[in-house]
């Protein structure tokens, strides 16, 4: 049995290793256009940085290992032309035929290069490859460069302003959307934006470039913008030719479509990795791979099944972190907008709590906001923090995955020590709150739902007060308000908010104990400030 795959990535290594261990007989063979084989492109922007000095760390194994060791047959430099399932054959470069009893398309994602004049210049570069990273290191180092445009703000853009930056380079960040990080809510991703802001990135949103000139680009508003080189970082696209050409059906999201086995419509043919279309298990959208986990785990599947093993996907939980600067950001589930599109209800929570006891030195302050359906089912999670954020958000994953709901979530056991965790934790706290809004117990308001007549009550103490400058308060700290209860207003809507959430809890049950009807809790990103 032959079996052929196409792409030297992580997916196709992760499946032809796997197929060997699983069969010391099968012929297998690797075909790679480019001449870089087994890289981690995660890894990229550390050798950017300087914190990786060997390149060959990030490479996973050798064109020689992989003969030696697997007995696979790695060929670079090697594109595949055209496919013929019909006759099993592929068309390569050098018009060679070869044969597949079996075929797996494991071609991962293209760096995206938008149609804007001059963008081919030499002082514009990607960030796709060892061979391309070292190009942007060499110029920046070779000609001192220092203003920097970057055309792009997710997770690989963030991570490559945070390398130049620490060289010493001025960065300024461009984003055509409104927000940057478009994986999560416009207001977290406002809140990360003014944390990156402060650590001296220029961030321009809704805004595109119009053209490249030698050493200015031409902003869609009309200002010109001085760069010594840019890097463009605007998010990638699938290689639909080969499968288009093989009459392989295409998703909604530009992916391959294949089912829990990594089946594609034709029959022999496997997909793998950032090229496959998923749905998502909480909003049953289409979606495609994005972290390692993910695609390492589709592509043993793949061969798997390529063996007549029959393992399949278990359904597919979106979960991503990255770390910028000092701030550690991560994702689980769903955003508001794939809720809506999904036609999903829900609620929404925002908390912040310290990430160990308050008086262990080291504990910093964790953001974060939940997403949950009426019935109180974990629907999303979004966190930000210095600390601690990796195992929280995986332990919200985790119980996303088990459909859990937010009692549990209050009820999860989390290990204490001072320097990890509060005696109840934040995961603990917001899952308290939210069991209250979604069993009814409690009513919330966000900061654009407040009216005139409405009163907004500041629970914080008087040094904190400033945090709510946005709207009229009134401040009563929590410790007087037992005594100044006769100064509130029994006929109007009252709102009771602090500088994390917990404070104005307690404040709402005290209202509402002393015959207080019409209470509210401040339910808004503007606890974070």
């Amino acid at each position: 049995m032959k079996v052929v795959i196409i792409g030297g990535g992580s997916a196709g290594v992760s499946a032809a290793t796997h197929l060997r261990r699983q069969d010391e007989n099968i012929e297998i063979v690797i075909l790679e256009k480019s001449n870089e084989f087994s890289v981690s492109s995660c890894g990229l922007p550390y050798v950017l940085s300087g914190k990786i000095k060997d390149k060959d760390e990030i490479v996973g194994a050798s064109v020689v290992q992989m003969r030696d060791i697997f007995k696979i047959d790695v060929r670079l430099n090697t594109e595949v032309l055209t496919i013929k399932p019909d006759k099993k054959i592929l068309t390569l470069i050098n018009n060679e035929k070869l044969s597949y009893d079996y075929l797996i398309l494991a071609t991962g994602a293209i760096q995206l290069r938008p149609d804007i004049s001059g963008i081919l210049s030499d002082n514009i570069f990607t960030l796709n490859s060892l061979y391309s990273t070292q190009k942007i290191i060499d110029y920046f180092h070779g000609l001192n460069a220092k203003n920097i445009i970057i055309l792009g703000t997710g997770f690989i853009g963030l991570r490559v302003a945070e390398a130049l930056s620490n060289n010493g380079a001025k960065i300024t960040l461009i984003e055509k959307s409104n927000q940057i990080l478009n994986e999560f809510d416009y207001d977290f991703a406002l809140m990360i934006k003014q944390k990156l802001k402060n650590k001296g990135l220029n961030i321009l949103t809704s805004t595109t470039i119009k053209e490249f000139l030698p050493d200015k680009a031409i902003l869609s508003n009309g200002d010109k913008l001085k760069y010594d080189m840019a890097i463009i970082s605007a998010g990638t696209s699938n290689e639909l030719k080969l499968p288009i050409m093989a009459n392989i059906e295409i998703g909604e999201t530009g992916g391959i479509i294949v089912d829990q086995y990594m089946q594609t419509s034709v029959d022999d043919i496997w997909a793998c990795g950032e090229n496959i279309e998923l749905s998502d298990m909480v909003s049953e959208l289409a979606i495609r791979p994005k972290n390692a986990s993910l695609i390492v785990r589709s592509a043993k599947i793949a061969a798997d099944n390529v063996l007549g093993i029959k393992t399949s996907m278990f359904e597919v939980l979106p979960n991503q972190i990255v770390k910028v600067f000092d701030y550690v950001l991560g994702i689980v589930g769903c955003n508001e907008d794939e809720l809506k599109r999904a036609g999903i209800p829900y609620y929404k929570l925002y908390f912040t709590q310290l990430s160990g006891e308050t008086y262990i030195e080291t504990s910093k302050n964790i953001n974060c906001k939940l997403l949950f359906g009426l019935d109180g089912r974990i629907l999303g999670f979004q966190i930000m923090g210095t600390t601690g954020v990796e195992t929280r958000l995986n332990i919200v994953a985790a119980m996303i995955q088990q459909n859990a709901n937010v009692q549990q979530l209050y009820e999860f056991p989390m290990a204490y020590f001072p320097e990890f965790a509060k005696a109840k934790d934040l995961l603990n706290n917001i899952g308290s709150l939210a069991s209250e809004v979604a069993f009814e117990r409690m009513k919330i308001t966000g900061l654009d739902e407040l009216k005139e007549t409405d009163v907004l009550l500041n629970l914080c103490a008087p040094n904190n007060f400033k945090h709510f400058t946005k709207a009229k308060a009134i401040n009563i700290p929590l410790f007087s308000l037992r005594d100044n209860l006769s100064t509130l207003p029994s006929n109007k809507k009252i709102v009771v908010a602090c500088g994390n959430g917990y404070v104005a809890y307690i404040g709402y049950c005290i209202l509402k104990q002393r015959g207080f009807d019409n209470v509210f809790l401040l339910n808004s990103p503007e606890i974070w400030q």
